[in-house]
C-alpha cells in the first residue's frame, strides 16, 4: 500500500489538474463544484463497504469533529481556486507547480513553527532550488 498510495495520489493530482481545466467556462463554478461533491458522496457510499469501520459505523461518525469542516473548507479553497485560475488564463503547465511550491513553503513554515519539524540543510537547499524554479517558470524575457 506504501507505493499505490503514492501512484494514487499522483494519479488523482494529474487527473484533477487536467479534468479542471476543461470546465467549460460558461459553467458556474458553483455548480460545476456542486457536481463534483455530489458524485464524490455516491463513489464514497460506493467504496464504504470496501473499508469496514472498526466498532461500525455510528462509532466511527461519533469521532468527526471540527477537522472534517476546516477540510472541506480547504478543499473548496483549492477547488474554487484552481477553476478560477484556469478561466483567468493560468495554464496547466504553471498553475499547480506554482501555487505547489507556494503551498510547500507555508506549510514548511507551519511545521516548523506549530509543529517542531527541524529541516536539514539538505531541505534547505531544496526549497532554496523550489524557489529558484518558480522564479524560472515564471520568468519572461524582454521581447
Amino acid at each position: 500500500m506504501f507505493y499505490i498510495s503514492i501512484i494514487l495520489a499522483i494519479l488523482g493530482g494529474v487527473g484533477y489538474q487536467y479534468f479542471v481545466k476543461l470546465i467549460p467556462q460558461t459553467l458556474n463554478p458553483i455548480v460545476s463544484i456542486l457536481m463534483v461533491y455530489i458524485t464524490g458522496i455516491f463513489l464514497c457510499l460506493l467504496l464504504l463497504p470496501f473499508y469496514p469501520s472498526e466498532g461500525g459505523l455510528a462509532t466511527q461518525v461519533r469521532q468527526l469533529n471540527w477537522i472534517q469542516i476546516a477540510i472541506a473548507l480547504s478543499v473548496l479553497a483549492i477547488e474554487l481556486g484552481f477553476l478560477l485560475m484556469y478561466r483567468y488564463g493560468w495554464n496547466l503547465t504553471t498553475a499547480n507547480i506554482t501555487t505547489g511550491v507556494f503551498t510547500n513553503l507555508l506549510l514548511i513554515a507551519l511545521g516548523i513553527l506549530v509543529i517542531g519539524e527541524k529541516i536539514s540543510p539538505i531541505n534547505g537547499l531544496g526549497i532554496l532550488l523550489s524557489i529558484i524554479g518558480v522564479a524560472l517558470i515564471g520568468y519572461k524575457p524582454a521581447q
